[in-house]
């Protein structure tokens, strides 16, 4: 009954979008290679998220503490945040970034390589 429901909803929505995007007028930056850039980019993403799974699944082990799967569960949302930071630094766009986004070694790399470091020394005292 909720598959039915929600595939319902999914082509009422995905019929909505369409009318919605043919209105839209069609940005001629937007090729082949943009898209293809935008892969590769998406790719590393992704893996850079399956490598932090991998590292916050070593970091902890298999008998540690519920404070230490709690602070590594902190350690991971942490470095997907970090990689979506980078992800908006390499994605090709169409418009121009912002100052803090562009300039790598700012507030927000030191903040979140402070905030990785701290969750991963926390998770191994416990």
């Amino acid at each position: 009954m909720w598959a039915l429901a929600a595939a319902i909803l999914a082509g009422v929505g995905w019929f909505l979008f369409r009318r919605w995007r043919r209105n839209l007028p069609v940005d001629p930056r937007l090729t082949a290679a943009y898209w293809q850039k935008s892969g590769i980019v998406l790719g590393a993403y992704l893996l850079s998220i399956l490598a932090g799974a991998g590292v916050t699944r070593i970091m902890v082990g298999f008998n540690r503490s519920g404070w230490a799967d709690l602070l590594m569960v902190a350690f991971f949302a942490v470095w997907v945040l970090y990689g979506a930071l980078w992800l908006l630094r390499f994605l090709p766009t169409s418009k121009p970034r912002s100052a803090w986004l562009t300039r790598s070694r700012g507030w927000a790399d030191a903040l979140a390589l402070l905030l990785l470091a701290g969750l991963a020394a926390g998770a191994r005292m416990l």
